[in-house]
């Protein structure tokens, strides 16, 4: 991730987890942009390297939509002069909504505006509202603004939305919510290499973080290396054929023929084909995989 250097100036912040920056998230950080540019001030977006239910309750810490390294390269995205990703800690996490203000945020950043969503919790417990922090506002000198609902299709877009949507292999719809097409970043791996003896080699990728995953099943995917894009299908699943075989993200790539092992990808999903299928043999499972080949170059890829 690159690093931040923040040089005191006054600043117009906005303040959120920001996981999956969906669109509800970019019209809060588009707001930021536009009033920055009203006040001619600099602009920027605070937000955490790790969910504060990590530390609070680790046992209901949501599975993420982006890692750090992706939230913070859209973020950047909008043009905001800072992205300021600091770690959650005991002590953050103790502080009064009030404390939270005057010894974290205000001796951090010359604050002139936030910028924050309709829902916005801060300190202790989540104590703080959006109420409280307008109030602050007017005792410590900074204004507030406060983004309303986004709405699409009479649904409220959130991160908990999204993920619900994902897991469920709704790829399509995620895209209306989310503003772009829902995507994977891993390190290709050694798998066990059986789709290779069957010519169908694919690429396995590992994750290093816990990202939410679409629900196994085969998908119709576009993949990312090396500056360009290829066509793929991904299955996601045990591959229940086999037994006792890993939890695995295989990828078909069309038109590919490289050693990407350790090289990095990523896997943009675009619609779901099937759901995962354990077959009597082997041989049923690759006429199958063949015949989804086949059907993606013939329906999805022009």
């Amino acid at each position: 991730m690159t690093k931040t250097l923040y040089h005191g100036e006054e600043i117009v912040l906005a303040l959120g987890f920001f996981d999956g920056v969906h669109r509800g998230h970019q019209a809060l950080l588009k707001k930021t942009k536009e009033i920055g540019n009203q006040l001619g001030l600099k602009t920027g977006v605070m937000t955490f390297n790790e969910h504060p239910l990590e530390l609070i309750f680790p046992n209901y810490t949501p599975w993420l939509i982006t890692s750090n390294t992706e939230k913070e390269s859209i973020m950047r995205e909008f043009g905001l002069d800072y992205v300021f990703l600091n770690p959650f800690t005991e002590r953050l996490m103790k502080l009064t909504p009030e404390k939270f203000i005057t010894e974290y945020l205000l001796k951090k950043y010359k604050v002139k505006t936030l910028v924050v969503g309709y829902n916005y919790n801060f300190g202790y417990k989540g104590s703080g509202t959006t109420e409280i922090l307008t109030e602050l506002g007017k005792k410590y000198g900074f204004a507030v603004e406060i983004l309303p609902q986004f709405i699409i299709d009479e649904h409220s877009v959130s991160s908990t939305l999204i993920r619900e949507l994902i897991s469920c292999g709704q790829v399509e719809e995620v895209k209306d919510f989310l503003g772009r097409d829902y995507a994977l970043t891993g390190r290709v791996v050694q798998g066990k290499r059986l789709g290779r003896q069957y010519g169908i080699p694919t690429a396995n990728i590992k994750l290093d973080k816990k990202i939410v995953l679409p629900n196994t099943g085969v998908y119709y995917t576009h993949v990312y290396y090396n500056g360009r894009c290829y066509n793929g299908l991904t299955n996601l699943g045990c591959n229940p054929t086999f037994e006792k075989h890993p939890f695995s993200i295989e990828t078909y790539i069309y038109d590919f023929d490289e050693n990407i092992y350790d090289e990095e990808i990523t896997i943009v999903f675009k619609n779901k084909i099937r759901n995962e299928i354990k077959f009597d043999t082997i041989d049923d499972l690759v006429v199958r995989i063949k015949s989804d080949i086949e059907d993606i170059q013939k329906n999805y890829i022009k």
